[in-house]
């Protein structure tokens, strides 16, 4: 580094001036200076220019001037120690002109300058190198430092995959101190199951095919155990590029592989769980995306769970209603679930499959919150497309059930009446051959006639009582409504029945208030019901009484009959059953008393009929109590009965009834429409070419009246309360006896709802037009249009 400045001696006197540029044009400062009054004798210009005193400046100073005076005894110290040395090096601080402080690495020779005893110093400035090489030994420290404290262990190995550098976490993790594990292999604490995925990742490294690797392995603990630990690790290189070895860190995840490993394991718990259910369940987030779904919901819907996952639940399966009108978002129930916090029920709407067709499901959409934040929702769903069937087909079965009922009723109330007439016949004759005018018949031949005047009796009184209970069933059951006189009523009614009780130990007696006000009833409906009730209390009672009390309220109004008697009882297990037509309380008692079990059941219909109430309490062997508790009827008169359960029947052109329908020409044509203009309108056009027509208003009906009629054609309507018309085009298509009726829809959406349509006829867009009219009724009756 001092080879551009010649060797002392030449610089003496006698040396020779070439040199003497060397010196003054060197970019290292130097100078010469007396030895013994320590004054600059000569510096160069590299000098005058780092320290920024000029060369006459210099000239007037002494070596001391360039130092700070504390460092005067440090200098003494020095001018010692090269007291008759030839070479002497040391570092010094100086100072400049301008008061900077240099650290600075000094080297001076002896020599004769002048004839004075003299040195010449080199100076080698080194205040920034030492600078930044205390900066980077205190960077160093504070880094050093900090990967100390930190909990993952930092390493460096050699290209032989030996440790050459180790922070204290290393002993943390496996016990081992780090001075006795330098330069040990790197694969010493490594489980050997694990060996190979390191080398694995290791080998591409050290051979400069990769940047990095971060892999898993278990490390043993010295005292016992292993810990499961990510290794991190990069290749390290040298100036010149070649790999030199590795760096990286290890990082205990132990605990949060265990965590992982649960959160696993209770995902895969759930999952299974869910996937057990019978229901389809879907998550959704804040936005109505759907984030997981259970095998039973994607197979419902038919999709893969994970064609699902990320998607609009609403768009790709809840786009639709059941009538293939869109369904806006912002009215969907689950939506709002999401968007809103409102769980909700829904009983019956439709889910689109990937294939196009639909489901009948309900659901519950329940609101999740994470703290007071809406976070999304989970759904339930079900499929009930096959309850629903089962439902329609009971509904169906139930008004053909009904239909039946009500067709048994209008037959017994057809069929009492036609044996009625010949009936009164052999009780009159038999009463006209009783009285023996003629005296022509012997005793025998009285008394045959006398039992067949009584069992006629009897047998017309069964007859009414069939005809009674049949006109209740069917409706048709009408009260002559007036103001009755109670009192009076239960006196003549009791005073009828004394009869029965002669020669037997029964007291037949009433109680019955002063000052009673008159009634609105039918009175003849009412007296049947007391005979009935008291003729019974009398035939189950052998000995004891029988009660017919009235009550009344503080203004006089009748409000309860009872009639208590002390006979047989009934069963308390019995006591529903004795209003059940053709039951008794047992099985014998018939046997025992006689009687057909129509006359209690006759005898709550008609109170139910007057607006009264009629109900039993027994005790077996004790006696029993019938009471009627009186409420009002409206006062009209006279009063027809509904038919309880009977179908509206909605003609479409004429007031006929089926039954005269069914007797006209031509084919019978049904049309299902809820608009009675509609049906008004639809069925005129059918019937001014040749057609009888009968309509009907619901689904419900629609099929009652095609299982009972059996129409040539069917036009139908798709928007029908209760089940749609699209349901009454699917059973239709599978009732054996219909599946082969032209069924023509008639709806709005008719055209757009084809898809969904399969099986029908034909598909009229509303409003149709006569031309349409005859071309369906020609296609599909030929023959038959005018």
């Amino acid at each position: 580094m001092h080879s551009e400045i010649p060797p002392p001696d030449e610089l003496s006197s006698s040396a020779d001036e070439r040199y003497r540029p060397l010196f003054a044009l060197s970019p290292q400062p130097a100078w010469v200076y007396d030895r013994a009054t320590l004054r600059f004798l000569e510096v160069n210009e590299a000098a005058v220019q780092h320290y920024g005193w000029s060369r006459e400046e210099f000239l007037a100073m002494t070596i001391r001037d360039i130092r700070e005076p504390a460092a005067n005894r440090l200098l003494d110290e020095m001018l010692a120690n090269t007291e008759g040395v030839s070479h002497h090096s040391a570092t010094s601080s100086h100072r400049t002109r301008a008061g900077r402080n240099l650290h600075v690495e000094i080297s001076s020779y002896p020599l004769d300058f002048l004839g004075r005893a003299a040195r010449m110093v080199l100076v080698h400035d080194v205040t920034d190198r030492d600078a930044a090489s205390r900066a980077l030994a205190a960077s160093e420290e504070k880094y050093r430092t900090v990967i100390e404290q930190l909990r993952d262990v930092f390493f460096r190995t050699d290209p032989d995959g030996l440790w050459t550098f180790l922070n204290q976490a290393w002993t943390t993790l496996t016990g081992h101190r780090v001075e006795s594990t330098i330069g040990t292999g790197y694969l010493a604490s490594v489980h050997p199951s694990d060996r190979r995925v390191l080398l694995d990742a290791m080998g591409p490294l050290l051979s400069g095919e990769g940047d990095s690797a971060v892999v898993e392995a278990r490390y043993f603990h010295r005292a016992g155990g292993y810990r499961w630990v990510e290794v991190s690790i990069y290749p390290t290189r040298d100036e010149s590029g070649i790999v030199s070895g590795t760096m990286g860190t290890l990082r205990d995840v132990t605990e949060r592989r265990a965590a992982r490993d649960e959160r696993q394991r209770l995902e895969t718990n759930i999952r299974q769980l869910l996937d057990a259910s019978s229901e389809g369940i879907y998550g959704l987030d804040s936005e109505g995306i759907i984030t997981f779904i259970n095998s039973r919901g994607s197979g419902m819907l038919g999709y893969d769970g994970a064609e699902l996952v990320g998607k609009s639940m609403h768009e790709v399966t809840h786009h639709s209603r059941d009538d293939r009108s869109p369904y806006p978002l912002a009215e969907c129930p689950i939506y709002r679930a999401v968007r809103e916090g409102i769980p909700c029920e829904v009983s019956d709407e439709v889910m689109w499959r990937k294939d196009g067709s639909s489901i009948q499901v309900e659901y519950v959409a329940s609101p999740v919150r994470q703290g007071s934040r809406l976070s999304g929702a989970v759904v339930n769903i079900r499929d009930i497309t096959a309850r629903r069937q089962t439902e329609l087909e009971l509904i169906v079965a139930r008004d053909a059930a009904e239909a039946a009922s009500r067709a048994k009723s209008d037959f017994l109330a057809r069929m009492s009446h036609e044996l009625r007439t010949p009936l009164n016949s052999i009780i009159g004759f038999a009463n006209v051959l009783g009285k023996n005018k003629p005296d022509t018949m012997t005793e025998d031949q009285l008394s045959w006639c006398t039992r067949i005047a009584t069992n006629g009796l009897h047998l017309l009184g069964l007859i009414n009582d069939i005809l009674d209970l049949s006109k209740i069933e069917a409706g048709r059951m009408t009260l002559e409504l007036s103001d009755v006189k109670l009192d009076a009523l239960v006196r003549d009614t009791v005073a009828e029945l004394e009869g029965q009780t002669r020669d037997r130990p029964v007291l037949l007696r009433t109680t019955v208030p002063e000052g009673l006000e008159p009634l609105r009833s039918d009175a003849a409906r009412m007296k049947q019901v007391l005979i009935n009730l008291i003729g019974n209390a009398l035939k189950f009672t052998e000995k004891g009484e029988v009660n017919i009390v009235v009550e009344s309220d503080a203004s006089g109004r009748p409000t309860l009959v009872s009639v208590r008697d002390t006979g047989i009882g009934i069963p308390a297990d019995r006591l529903d059953a004795i209003f059940t037509v053709f039951e008794q309380a047992e099985s014998t008692t018939s046997r025992r008393f006689g009687g057909t079990g129509l006359g209690l059941a006759i005898s709550r219909s008609l109170c139910e009929l007057m607006g009264h109430h009629l109900d039993a309490q027994s005790a077996e062997g004790v006696g029993t109590t019938m009471t009627v508790r009186l409420g009002s009827v409206p006062d009209s008169s006279p009063r027809l009965t509904p038919a309880v359960g009977m179908p509206v029947i909605a003609r479409a052109f004429t007031p006929s009834d089926p039954l005269a329908m069914s007797e006209r020409e031509g084919p019978l044509a049904l049309v299902v429409d809820d608009d009675p203009d509609a049906r008004l309108l639809l069925g005129q056009l059918i019937a001014e070419e040749g057609c009888r027509v009968v309509g009907a208003e619901s689904g419900i009906e629609a099929l009652s009246l095609a299982r009972e009629l059996m129409p040539d054609i069917i036009f139908l309507d798709l928007h029908l309360p209760k089940i749609s018309g699209f349901d009454v085009l699917r059973i239709l298509r599978a009732d054996e006896a219909l599946q082969n009726t032209p069924v023509v829809i008639v709806s709005v959406v008719g055209k757009e709802s084809h898809p969904s349509l399969a099986g029908a006829a034909e598909i009229l867009d509303k409003p149709v037009s006569r031309e349409q009219v005859v071309q369906v009724l020609e296609r599909w009756l030929p023959g038959w249009v005018r």
